[in-house]
């Protein structure tokens, strides 16, 4: 892949005027010289409950009559098919990655209606509160996506979720509005701050990033385009947006809005833990949840221990799989018994054909995994080395292509 203007498509995305089919077609205009693979280039936007899906809007460089297929697979498709391609954990993948191997028909079937395209590299882009945009290509053949590809694209996918997210509640925004919590100039001169900006520490952070990032939309910064990526953090503190704004005289101004993910939780997380568990059950690692939410590891940490004790489950993997679009919490039921609410629900059943390449042994460490068992918890069941589990326990992330506990949880609850 060449080296070419990433910045440019972050800036797009959160370049807030015009419609939702402007803003898209703005966003893949910028990305089609970036993922420069296959034909067909198209984006689109949804919105998804653990049960539905609804397609917002379609953009497409390619023939009219691809849109019809863009569809149809949000509500022809089976459920399990359809849980992998818009609730899944994946930031970039192919069909043949995640959908082929559990669905295999349904390759003949994208073909007949695709002109003869066999699989689709797509690229999600969450908001974590039940929205997305994807872009994708059509290929004729299998694909998978490049290193790069898995390097740069995650990274880049955090921003337009944001940037979704934002669109979602910011319209006519005026430098007056109650979200906007502080305005700079790319100097990073502070004009106002109010809210949650008005302490001295927290303006000199915001100063610090819009000076930061104003280096990285510079001619050398744009040079290096794993750099700026690595150092332009979708959000500020787990709370701002930081986007351009002109005043009246066309001066340009960089305002940090109020974006951080709004998830009132009746279990007693707090906000910020819910916003980390909804990742979590995303199959996030700690690392891309880090710089998805602008918090440190370390955070992410804590507040994931803390949701698991206020919610009495022994570990992140029961986490992620509680949290996945798909898992436990789509699947519960309030009944009353003697007076009482309660709230019942049931773990579905793996799905045969996810776990068909595992061997015996390596199903038997599954079902420890799955319970929250260490490595070396299942070591000492087994009467075997920790080294032996290790290799056993990345042969199975290597066959169910997953890279951690959490997202093996949530990827096996989203196709059960």
């Amino acid at each position: 892949m060449k080296n070419m203007d990433w910045v440019s498509l972050i800036e797009a995305g959160y370049n807030l005027d015009g419609t939702d089919q402007q803003w898209l077609e703005n966003v893949l205009d910028k990305a089609v010289p970036l993922f420069d693979r296959g034909f067909w280039p198209s984006i689109l936007t949804y919105r998804y409950t653990p049960t539905t899906v609804d397609i917002d809007h379609v953009v497409t460089k390619g023939p009219p009559e691809i849109i019809k297929p863009l569809f149809d697979n949000s509500t022809n498709w089976s459920p399990g098919a359809v849980d992998q391609i818009y609730r899944g954990i994946a930031s970039i993948e192919s069909l043949s990655s995640i959908v082929y191997p559990d669905f295999p028909k349904l390759r003949t079937t994208f073909g007949k209606r695709t002109k003869g395209m066999s699989d689709m590299l797509a690229v999600w882009a969450h908001t974590g509160i039940g929205s997305g945009l994807k872009i994708c290509r059509a290929f004729p053949t299998s694909v998978i996506p490049t290193a790069l590809e898995r390097k740069r694209w995650p990274l880049v996918a955090s921003h337009l979720g944001a940037a979704l997210r934002l669109r979602s509640v910011t319209c006519n925004l005026s430098f007056d509005d109650s979200q906007i919590e502080a305005i700079l100039d790319p100097s990073g001169k502070v004009h106002d701050a109010r809210e949650g900006a008005t302490k001295i520490s927290v303006r000199e952070i915001l100063r610090k990033k819009v000076c930061q990032i104003e280096q990285l939309r510079t001619r050398a910064g744009r040079s290096n385009p794993d750099t700026a990526m690595n150092n332009w953090e979708s959000l500020i503190q787990g709370r701002w947006s930081l986007v351009d704004r002109f005043d009246t005289d066309q001066r340009r101004f960089v305002v940090a809005i109020k974006n951080d993910p709004a998830h009132p939780d009746p279990r007693g997380l707090s906000v910020q833990e819910r916003q980390i568990v909804e990742y979590v059950g995303l199959g996030r690692s700690s690392k891309e949840i880090s710089y998805i939410l602008g918090i440190s590891s370390s955070a992410i940490t804590n507040c994931t221990a803390r949701a698991q004790e206020k919610m009495g489950l022994s570990s992140r993997t029961e986490l992620a799989a509680f949290f996945a679009p798909a898992g436990l919490r789509a699947k519960l039921a309030e009944v009353s018994i003697a007076g009482e609410d309660l709230l019942v629900g049931t773990y579905p059943l793996i799905n045969e054909s996810q776990v068909s390449t595992l061997t015996d042994a390596e199903r038997t460490i599954l079902g420890h995994i799955l319970s929250g068992s260490t490595n070396k918890d299942i070591a000492t069941r087994r009467h075997t080395s920790d080294r032996t589990v290790a290799n056993q326990v990345q042969s199975i992330f290597d066959k169910l292509h997953v890279r951690s506990r959490s997202e093996l949880a949530a990827q096996l609850q989203n196709t059960a």
